[in-house]
């Protein structure tokens, strides 16, 4: 009878998993640094203190400099500077200060501006189809700096305010770096890790067709 009651008191009451989760964690300083240390990160970057690029290699000096409870070494802290996704990203912005050198452009703002005629309708389309094509084949981020200057030109030019523009070649950068693996620094990182844990890495156009949609979709929208 004792065990058949105890069954039954164990059926009545199943454990709870997340207690059982709580349970089995054991909270240590070398977690509380570490959780310590992304705060401050966050703390850095969102208050812009410092400049971010001081923040983010001051955070990881720390880093190395509490290896005893990070457990992070010299190599370990250096070992995303030969990242394949790292080199990759920098690659992305030699190319695109390439392409603004060469005064491109300039006259694609020049041309914009002489076809369009004063429609704004049509300035805003050849922004947003120039920014999501372009993303998608030489990374989002060196895009948006790139037009910048273009369509900073292009508002003074036509007396339109430039944050009509600048928003939508931001929102259409980023919609078009959905369309390859190369298209956005987070897809290469992504691609980084999946190859690294499941020793498979992400193609080319492996979700073209999903962001091509999404780039069409939310062109439309703009």
């Amino acid at each position: 009878s004792k065990g058949w009651g105890g069954l039954i008191e164990r059926r009545s009451s199943p454990p709870n998993p997340l207690s059982t989760l709580m349970g089995s964690l054991e909270f240590t300083l070398g977690i509380g640094i570490v959780c310590g240390l992304v705060g401050l990160a966050g703390l850095l970057f969102g208050l812009e203190l410092v400049p971010n690029e001081i923040a983010a290699l001051g955070i990881l000096v720390l880093l190395v400099i509490l290896e005893p409870w990070t457990q992070m070494g010299p190599a370990d802290a250096l070992s995303g500077f030969a990242s394949t996704a790292t080199i990759t990203v920098l690659a992305m912005f030699i190319l695109s200060e390439g392409v603004r050198r060469t005064g491109i452009l300039v006259r694609l703002g020049n041309a914009i501006v002489r076809r369009a005629r004063g429609n704004f309708l049509k300035q805003y389309t050849a922004v947003i189809g120039l920014s999501g094509a372009t993303a998608g084949f030489i990374n989002n981020t060196p895009v948006v700096a790139m037009m910048i200057p273009m369509v900073m030109n292009m508002a003074r030019k036509t007396r339109t305010s430039p944050s009509k523009l600048l928003i939508p070649v931001s929102f259409a950068s980023m919609m078009g770096g959905m369309i390859t693996l190369i298209g956005t620094s987070t897809n290469i990182l992504a691609s980084d890790v999946s190859a690294r844990l499941l020793g498979r890495p992400f193609s080319m156009f492996e979700f073209t067709a999903l962001g091509g949609l999404v780039l069409i979709s939310g062109a439309v929208y703009l």
